[in-house]
């Protein structure tokens, strides 16, 4: 049931870049706000970006950001994939629209 919603609502056209803004937001080319949420299993680890309208302040510099487990940009690549900043590739799992909210799911792929 719940896989067949998310083939219903899934979504295919994809950021083309998310930049990060600020601590904890990332930017589109639309110039729409995703925050992300970070997990990590089995030595994998995964983010959720959900697209949501934040007031954005003064972008921030990677030093001023901090250390953080996410690269600073990703690029979406074919096959479903993105291409980071620091050269490591994330599968997409999925990218849905619930009750209109987009919802894209991202799983770092292990390196060759």
């Amino acid at each position: 049931m719940v896989e067949e919603q998310l083939r219903r609502d899934s979504l295919t056209d994809h950021p083309d870049r998310l930049w990060i803004w600020q601590k904890f937001v990332y930017l589109d080319e639309h110039r729409r706000t995703w925050l992300p949420l970070v997990m990590e299993k089995e030595d994998k680890l995964r983010v959720l970006f959900r697209q949501e309208v934040t007031i954005l302040g003064k972008p921030m510099t990677p030093t001023q950001i901090g250390p953080s487990p996410l690269p600073l940009m990703w690029q979406l690549y074919p096959n479903r994939r993105y291409r980071s900043s620091d050269s490591s590739f994330w599968r997409i799992v999925y990218h849905v629209r619930i009750e209109g909210l987009e919802n894209l799911f991202l799983e770092q792929l292990p390196d060759d």
